[in-house]
């Protein structure tokens, strides 16, 4: 026996013996290969992290702010870190990526790269770094800690030149060189120039492609924090992809991206705001996603091969207002109901989860899933995770088997959870999350 029938014969033996169900696997030519960080992340990673937004935006009331804000709104008067990280983690969340720097081009901690930071500002008496209390909260909590450092600066009068570019690299040097621990991931995305308040003077700036240099940056970054992961970037070390909108969506049978460059496989990163916008607003109160609709958007991403980032924003006083809180702990009361009773072969089930290992790449060639000689479901890419939630209960006395073409190219495990049936229907029946007004703005300008 080779060393991958005997991997499999040892997987699918501790798989039968937790009660599992093994599906054979066969080899493929030349795979699409996930990078080894991102392996290790799905491996042992969270599935569902957050995104945290605050900021000068928060108290001027703006989505993208112009760079013109006086660091001196910047003031909550109860700014509470671990409160904040307790809600997230209440809510099964087991990541955070902090907005470090947003398009107004504000710094969030004392950086050297610039005057328009924290320290101008009377947060803790213009000696406070947000940053690093987020950081320390999270690392109490137990939480894996990242950042964003936004390309886009509408404050620096340099920005468009070299100049800038080395600054905004200098930037997230600052942030992952150590002071601020371990980096589990670092975010990307396409903001790229258009007007601004650049150095104190309104203007616009138009950037040549290739502007961010992000393939050095990239590579810095993997050198300071071996195990970083990134979402966008550079295609030579890009992790997670945007899979097109903001409403927490991937569709059924969307093959993870794979990256042309480097012929790497790639996994969706399913983005967005746990209230309309991903900054607070007043407005926006009483509308935050339930927790029913959380676990809806949980089956259209986690359930569909993606990993789930939740926009969280703090608000004006410092913390969460108290409907994101229940909503978020609503979410993983959810969540462990419908997936707390793992049943066993020859037991009822509703979910049905499919795990294929993707470290040798992954399957795009069509399964059948048979109860019985029936198929009950079917579809074409895998993926590392994939949900199939039933509209009814399944009797289970029969075997599932899987059946595919024969190019599986690693293990996929069968897992079989029985959920109390109507809370499952209501969840299912939900409608879809309205796209945010950013994705819209970034699709029409071509950024993201």
């Amino acid at each position: 026996m080779g060393r991958m029938g005997l991997a499999l014969a040892l997987a699918a033996a501790a798989a039968a013996a937790r009660g599992a169900e093994p599906a054979a696997a066969a080899e493929d030519a030349k795979p699409a290969k996930p990078a080894k960080e991102l392996v290790q992340r799905l491996r042992n990673g969270p599935e569902i992290i957050s995104i945290v937004h605050w900021g000068l935006n928060t108290y001027t009331d703006r989505e993208w702010g112009y760079g013109n804000a006086s660091p001196s709104v910047l003031n909550p008067p109860a700014f509470d870190p671990d409160g904040i990280v307790k809600a997230i983690k209440d809510g099964g969340i087991g990541g955070v990526v902090l907005v470090a720097k947003h398009h107004d081009g504000f710094c969030l901690w004392p950086t050297k790269t610039t005057d328009y930071n924290i320290s101008k500002s009377p947060f803790r008496g213009g000696k406070g770094d947000y940053v690093k209390e987020m950081e320390q909260a999270c690392r109490r909590a137990g939480l894996e800690f990242g950042v964003y450092v936004s390309p886009w600066d509408r404050n620096s009068a340099s920005y468009g030149s070299s100049d800038y570019v080395d600054i905004y690299h200098k930037q997230y040097f600052e942030l992952c060189g150590g002071a601020y621990g371990k980096i589990f991931e670092a975010w990307f995305d396409g903001a790229n120039g258009g007007t601004g308040w650049y150095g104190g003077k309104p203007g616009r700036r138009r950037i040549p492609g290739g502007y961010y240099r992000f393939e050095a940056l990239n590579g810095e970054l993997r050198r300071l924090q071996p195990g970083i992961t990134f979402f966008g970037g550079s295609p030579d070390f890009v992790t997670f992809n945007w899979p097109g909108n903001e409403r927490g969506f991937v569709p059924e049978d969307r093959q993870e991206k794979i990256n042309s460059v480097k012929d790497r496989y790639l996994v969706y990163e399913a983005d967005f705001p746990l209230r309309p916008g991903w900054f607070y607003h007043k407005k926006d109160r009483g509308k935050s996603k339930s927790g029913k609709m959380l676990a809806k958007l949980y089956f259209t991403s986690v359930g569909r091969g993606a990993t789930m980032n939740i926009g969280i924003s703090p608000n004006l006083e410092g913390g969460l207002d108290k409907e994101d809180v229940d909503n978020l702990a609503e979410f993983k009361r959810i969540k462990d109901a419908l997936f707390g009773h793992e049943t066993r072969p020859g037991e009822p089930f509703n979910i049905v989860e499919l795990r294929e290992d993707v470290s040798g790449g992954a399957y795009g060639g069509g399964w059948t899933l048979k109860e019985g000689g029936k198929a009950i479901a079917s579809g074409k890419t895998i993926g590392w995770k994939r949900l199939i939630p039933f509209g009814e209960t399944h009797s289970g006395g029969s075997p599932l088997v899987f059946e595919a073409p024969g190019d599986v190219r690693g293990k996929v495990e069968i897992r079989r959870y029985l959920a109390p049936q109507k809370l499952l229907n209501e969840v299912l029946g939900i409608g879809p999350a309205d796209e945010t007004e950013t994705a819209k703005r970034m699709k029409k300008a071509g950024n993201k």
